[in-house]
């Protein structure tokens, strides 16, 4: 693994070093000095260079610091043409180039943005992911940089119409079906088709976004708004992130958008036919943020804004700062699926506020999410519920993990997961999120939950604006144990240390041990004795609660009716609809009868087989 190549890489120079210094003499030891000093920034160099492989960058010998980015964006012609100026600061003891991650971006100029003096560039093809097409643009300097030098750097281009980053939507896809809208989606590595840059989570950045869109649509950036300016039928909407973030978290949407404040910080944008509904669904939003400040630190961002997507948004949610999106599909009407928006809230503080430095680490921005999501839950609305959300949770883990398995995909069914050269999506699946949730849970039981409470402070404000690995988590961890009062533990510090197993948890493929994953209550076993009667009788039950079922209820029977399709007929399926009127459900909870669909498919996918 990386961490270990890293160490084995320093262990050799060390070793070597000392034995040249040894035996030469003392004469000539300034001038080995300086040799072996070169070498060792060359070896520093080579364990940078592998912190993220899905980076062409020069990440050892350069960094940006800011970047300044102009973006005239068209929704009709579907283009993104302007400019991006970075700060960079070099960060080995001296380089003549800098090289920056780009894909299908068409550059046409490079200079200095003070001199304005032209720099030559090349684009060549980056060839370790296997997946997808990726290229580097090598830009050669005038002059070399020493250790700590800065550069502001121009670069004029205009992104390809099938940048991977930017979905267009066409008018038909919206709710309103009058404007065309655009989003883009720059997790993991997308951010390169339409920005050249850095695109690994290991660097993070200040940015300012100037966006120029024509009258009468609005464009939106994942930063604070600092207003807008006219210039006859465009309108140049400006933003600010001060917060250094990673380029995976710049974020742009644009269409014909409105905006309405549900709290002191709080709000939603939204088209217009939306606004009202999604308003009204997400008004707990400040009270989310009131409830995770409370265990963990204070809000660094200011306001917090979700958009809600045009219908055809394929995904759940993404963290941008300032702008998370989240599908359509958690406007229901009784605000059951809030909890999105919780999980996209709590990415603040583990994702974006600090960072997994490689997709390896992926799991400290999901996992730890995943844990403050449910935190909010069991404070808001009991114990019960968020044994249930952590049921569902498990069960979804299990589905994936017997997938990959299936696959032969082992490796991805691991907490520290290698890609390899396929890329960073494939291992970005439910193990990260629930199989860190169960080891944080672990955790948590090994100190006790205040004491676990208090870690999360701690991890916090130690590693704020920040790319960490797991390795930096666990040496907070075990520092913050070390310094518990003996009377808050079960056993002496150093013992409950040492029973925690790193490497199982975080190197060995498949399940976690059957104890980890025991997710049970009366609520549970209800859901699941009703889906039971049915799979097992051809009869009604005398009496059922369904009606009554949480979201999060519902969904675990459904589950276990989907686990036993073979046990239900034709005639049992329209007993359960008589019953519990799923398909024709007039309560606004839709996710059970979409879910009921999914199983009805199954069972005509499976009639076919046969």
């Amino acid at each position: 693994d990386v961490y270990k190549r890293q160490v084995s890489t320093q262990s050799t120079w060390d070793n070597n070093s000392m034995a040249l210094l040894h035996y030469i003499p003392l004469i000539a030891s300034i001038g080995i000095i300086l040799v072996v000093a070169r070498g060792y920034v060359s070896a520093v160099s080579d364990r940078v260079q592998h912190v993220d492989r899905y980076s062409a960058a020069n990440l050892h010998e350069i960094v940006s610091l800011h970047y300044d980015l102009n973006l005239a964006i068209d929704l009709n012609e579907r283009t993104l043409n302007g400019s991006v100026t970075h700060n960079f600061r070099c960060v080995a003891a001296e380089t003549t180039r800098i090289i920056l991650d780009t894909r299908y971006i068409n550059v046409t100029g490079v200079f200095d943005a003070v001199s304005k003096n032209n720099y030559s560039f090349y684009t060549a093809p980056f060839t370790y992911i296997t997946k997808i097409v990726n290229h580097q643009l090598i830009i050669s300097l005038d002059k070399p940089l020493k250790y700590g030098d800065e550069i502001n750097l121009t670069i004029e281009f205009s992104a390809a119409t099938n940048a991977t980053a930017v979905n267009w939507v066409p008018k038909e896809q919206t709710l309103g079906k009058q404007h065309p809208f655009m989003y883009t989606q720059c997790e993991a590595i997308e951010c390169r088709s339409i920005v050249p840059l850095q695109d690994t989570p290991s660097v993070k950045s200040t940015f300012n976004a100037n966006l120029a869109i024509k009258k009468p649509y609005t464009a939106i950036a994942s930063a604070v708004s600092r207003g807008n300016t006219t210039k006859g039928n465009m309108v140049v909407y400006h933003y600010s992130q001060e917060i250094p973030v990673p380029s995976y978290l710049l974020a742009i949407v644009a269409g014909e958008i409105e905006y309405n404040s549900t709290g002191k910080r709080t709000g939603v944008y939204a088209e217009p036919a939306m606004i009202k509904n999604a308003s009204y669904e997400l008004a707990e939003m400040e009270d989310f943020l009131d409830t995770i400040e409370t265990v963990i630190t204070p809000y660094v961002w200011g306001n917090y804004s979700v958009v809600i997507m045009p219908p055809s948004f394929p995904f759940g949610g993404m963290e941008n700062p300032y702008l998370t999106f989240v599908s359509p599909s958690i406007i229901i009407g009784d605000r059951s699926s809030a909890n999105v928006v919780a999980h996209e809230i709590c990415h603040s503080w583990f994702g974006n506020q600090l960072t997994g430095r490689n997709w390896s680490h992926f799991w400290l921005n999901e996992g730890f999410t995943v844990y403050s999501e449910r935190l909010i839950t069991k404070i808001l609305h009991g114990e019960d519920n968020f044994t249930s959300q952590a049921r569902i949770g498990v069960d979804n883990l299990r589905d994936v993990v017997n997938s990959f398995m299936k696959d032969g995909k082992d490796e991805y069914t691991k907490l520290f997961p290698d890609a390899k050269r396929e890329g960073p999506e494939d291992i970005m699946s439910n193990v990260a999120y629930e199989k860190g949730f169960l080891f944080l849970r672990y955790l948590e039981k090994v100190i006790g939950t205040e004491n676990f409470y208090g870690f999360l402070r701690v991890y916090v404000a130690s590693y704020s604006y920040k790319a960490i690995e797991v390795w930096d988590m666990k040496r907070v961890f075990e520092g913050y144990v070390m310094k518990l009062p003996r009377e808050s533990l079960q056993a002496d510090p150093k013992e409950l240390l040492e029973k925690v197993d790193w490497n199982k948890w975080l190197f060995n493929s498949g399940m976690p041990d059957k104890e980890h994953t025991i997710y049970n209550n009366d609520a549970i076993k209800e859901a699941i004795e009703l889906a039971d009667y049915y799979l097992n009788h051809d009869d009604s039950p005398t009496d059922n609660n369904y009606k009554k079922f949480t979201l999060d209820l519902r969904i675990i029977f459904m589950r276990r009716l989907v686990n036993g399709l073979d046990k239900l007929s034709h005639d049992k399926i329209k007993r359960i609809d008589n019953d519990l009127s799923l398909i024709h459900i007039s309560e606004p909870t839709r996710r059970t009868p979409i879910s009921y669909a999914v199983f009805c498919l199954k069972k005509k996918k499976k009639k076919k087989k046969k």
